[in-house]
């Protein structure tokens, strides 16, 4: 019978038999779901489910704003002083609004992004604080002058200009909001999809990469921008001795050794200005590394660079091979082959 899980971290809704062993949205695995009800209870559970705050605040200002612009219009080419006053009152409205819209809006991209360090999140808290700023000296401005409209001085044209500032910051608000909301319906849209798949045809293909990169006994992690470990799989795990939860959050330092760190992280800040990598699919790289208990080994890793939706870099995702056994071998080879190479014997093919 087909189900309905939630993920706890995140909110995201899957529809299957079973949860998935990954969340596509936080990364968690699936110990982290809980079953929300059966397909016919779903459309109630999924509305509350998928009910947030921060998009309802959100869009006071986002219609308030425009709103009031065309009042200020209207009580500019009439004269009429009381369409001025639905003017003051709607962006008084909106600037209450603004503080908590804000507070809402970091809390969801902490909890939902992982206060992933993309651009556009910076963008929305740059233009909500120019909106909250512009919003306080139109007010004041209309709070000490009721007739402001009426001087013809430098405070009326300050007040029209803070307006037309404040309608830019809206527009520009709904339209980084709207860039968000499709990557994340798309996301969604693509796992509801392979779901429904895998419910319908009774076929596992869908859920197989999911499956392999949380069971793959190479290690895989991804970093963020500041190289803060953001998933980490099970083979990690075993790589490193260090369980998931205990590295998640945790500088990439966890796994590099103290003596190669500051060659590491020089290397990490060219990659991000370049957004590139010498170590992707042609080229692997062998490098010590550490474990939980401080023991060293050899690994050889790829990496992968991967971007946003403004295909600006988000983080670094590694594939990581302990190889610490050939690499011994190796070493002893060549050291038999100097033995061999000083003591003129000679060597067979």
């Amino acid at each position: 019978m087909t189900k309905r899980w939630k993920c706890t971290v995140c909110d995201y809704i899957h529809v299957g038999s079973e949860p998935p062993d990954v969340c596509p949205i936080c990364g968690s695995d699936r110990s982290q779901f809980i079953e929300i009800g059966e397909e016919k209870n779903g459309l109630f559970h999924e509305i509350v489910a998928a009910f947030k705050i921060h998009p309802v605040l959100a869009h006071f200002p986002n219609g308030l704003i425009p709103t009031a612009a065309i009042f200020l219009l209207a009580s500019i080419l009439t004269g009429h002083p009381r369409l001025e006053n639905v003017v003051f009152w709607l962006v008084l409205t909106s600037v209450a609004v603004v503080p908590f819209s804000l507070a809402t809006g970091i809390h969801d991209w902490h909890k939902h992004f992982g206060k992933h360090h993309a651009p556009v999140f910076y963008k929305k808290l740059g233009l909500a604080l120019t909106l909250f700023v512009l919003g306080l000296a139109a007010t004041g401005l209309r709070y000490e002058n009721q007739d402001l409209l009426k001087v013809d001085d430098w405070y009326g044209w300050l007040y029209v200009l803070s307006m037309l500032g404040m309608l830019c910051c809206v527009g520009l608000l709904g339209h980084f909001g709207t860039l968000l909301s499709a990557q994340v319906a798309q996301t969604n849209g693509k796992s509801t999809t392979a779901s429904s798949s895998l419910t319908a045809n009774d076929s596992p293909v869908d859920g197989w990469p999911d499956q392999i990169v949380v069971h793959a006994p190479e290690a895989i992690l991804v970093a963020d921008t500041k190289g803060v470990i953001r998933f980490w799989n099970h083979g990690a795990e075993r790589m490193f001795g260090v369980k998931k939860d205990d590295a998640i959050g945790q500088s990439l330092n966890l796994i590099i050794p103290e003596n190669l760190r500051q060659r590491h992280w020089d290397g990490w800040a060219r990659a991000m200005q370049t957004g590139k990598s010498h170590y992707g699919e042609d080229e692997m790289m062998r490098v010590p590394a550490i474990k939980s208990d401080g023991t060293r080994l050899s690994v050889e890793f790829s990496v992968v660079m991967l971007k946003d939706a403004e295909l600006q870099l988000s983080g670094v995702a590694a594939i990581l091979r302990d190889v610490s056994e050939h690499w011994s071998r190796e070493k002893k080879l060549k050291s038999q082959l100097e033995t061999c190479l000083k003591g003129n014997i000679p060597i067979e093919k």
